[in-house]
């Protein structure tokens, strides 16, 4: 079992609220269909990344969840190191449910949250690493000519141009100053795996909406920065979620520093 979820798993509380509802949208071109939701029982919510692998595909089939309902989210959160896209994907929200409720139970305030690039405090000459293939920052740090190393799992995107480099090797990352991930490595079990890579980088962020496990965690295995959402007003959250509205006031976007957390 990876070790992250191994610690998540022996950190959670015994009397966790059971599963109340698992949702996932149905209509492929909803802007909510990027993401499932593990409601609790009290309004706790753990979001997960949908569109990974075929994951969103097989959890059209509401059999394969369905008996998970009104049982242990320890159950679910088991699913989490398993092979398939769609175990990996609930699993992972289970996890992240499991945090947010014991956030909520230490009366956790979440920071405001730090532009993703801010959260790297990237200093001139410094090269970047990213996984994922974030258009729009990418487009920024070419603008400011800042050396890129983007790693990732599509070959037609790889490329090499002066300073900027797209590729499916992620041991390029020994070579990054900064390190920007995307949360999806938590889902599918390669954050572990990334982070060995990243033995020269000064800051390591993960971000991303699926990040929502507890800081000391993450913290304790490499990562320095967090930037990810949690949702301050579950009732609300699910009525915009379910008609593919913006989230807005119903999530907070916060960012966490390895050294402010307390």
């Amino acid at each position: 079992m990876s070790s992250i979820y191994q610690q998540l798993l022996t950190t959670a509380p015994t009397d966790l609220p059971p599963i109340k509802a698992i949702h996932i949208c149905h209509e492929e071109n909803n802007p909510s269909a990027k993401f499932g939701v593990i409601e609790l029982e009290g309004g706790t919510i753990g979001l997960t990344y949908v569109k990974l692998g075929n994951a969103f595909e097989q959890l059209q089939n509401e059999s394969l969840y369905s008996d998970y309902i009104g049982k242990a989210v320890t159950d679910l959160a088991q699913l989490s190191v398993l092979q398939q896209d769609w175990q990996q994907v609930l699993g992972a929200g289970a996890l992240n449910a499991i945090s947010q409720y014991v956030l909520k139970q230490r009366g956790f305030n979440y920071h405001n949250a730090e532009d993703s690039l801010e959260l790297l405090d990237i200093q001139p000459g410094e090269r970047v690493g990213m996984v994922g293939y974030f258009a729009p920052l990418i487009a920024q740090l070419r603008e400011q000519q800042t050396p890129l190393t983007v790693i990732e799992l599509r070959a037609e995107l790889v490329q090499a141009k002066g300073n900027f480099e797209v590729t499916t090797d992620p041991s390029k990352l020994a070579q990054c100053d900064k390190v920007l991930i995307t949360g999806t490595s938590v889902i599918n079990n390669t954050l572990e795996g990334l982070l060995t890579h990243c033995h020269k980088a000064q800051e390591i962020a993960l971000v991303g909406p699926s990040v929502g496990l507890l800081p000391e965690v993450l913290f304790e295995h490499g990562i320095t920065r967090i930037g990810g959402r949690a949702i301050v007003n579950s009732e609300l959250f699910l009525e915009r979620w379910k008609s593919g509205e913006k989230w807005k006031e119903s999530v907070t976007r916060y960012s966490l520093r390895n050294s402010d957390y307390k």
